[in-house]
């Protein structure tokens, strides 16, 4: 038996992942939960299928700099996949979160541009 079958995960964990190698999701929603062993408040990305993700600092930055405010995120999709780090003094696998497709730059309406100059 490996530990993720004898301790099972609510949440997404780098073993799901790479499992999957990478993992293509479209976000629903984020909310904010108590979780972990130290029981702290912190973002939770919910998508169409399969596990929530508990973001961190990294990600959650990542995402926010492609996509705006978390409010602005579902609909969008994200690569998941797994990248070393370092947690607690060592090298750990842990999930990272890539955007796909940022929010597009609003576009200027061609009719309402104009280059006269009134004097």
């Amino acid at each position: 038996m490996r530990s993720q079958d004898a301790f099972p995960s609510k949440y997404l964990t780098s073993n799901d992942v790479k499992q999957a190698k990478q993992i293509i999701a479209t976000i629903s929603y984020v909310a904010k939960e108590i979780v972990g062993q130290e029981k702290k408040e912190k973002p939770v990305i919910y998508v169409e299928a399969g596990k929530p993700i508990v973001c961190n600092r990294t990600n959650f930055e990542t995402l926010e700099e492609a996509f705006g405010d978390s409010d602005n995120w579902p609909g969008h999709k994200v690569k998941v996949y797994v990248a070393r780090t370092q947690f607690q003094g060592r090298a750990v696998d842990g999930i990272r979160l890539a955007p796909i497709g940022p929010k597009p730059a609003p576009k200027d309406d061609p009719s309402e541009l104009n280059d006269e100059i009134t004097i």
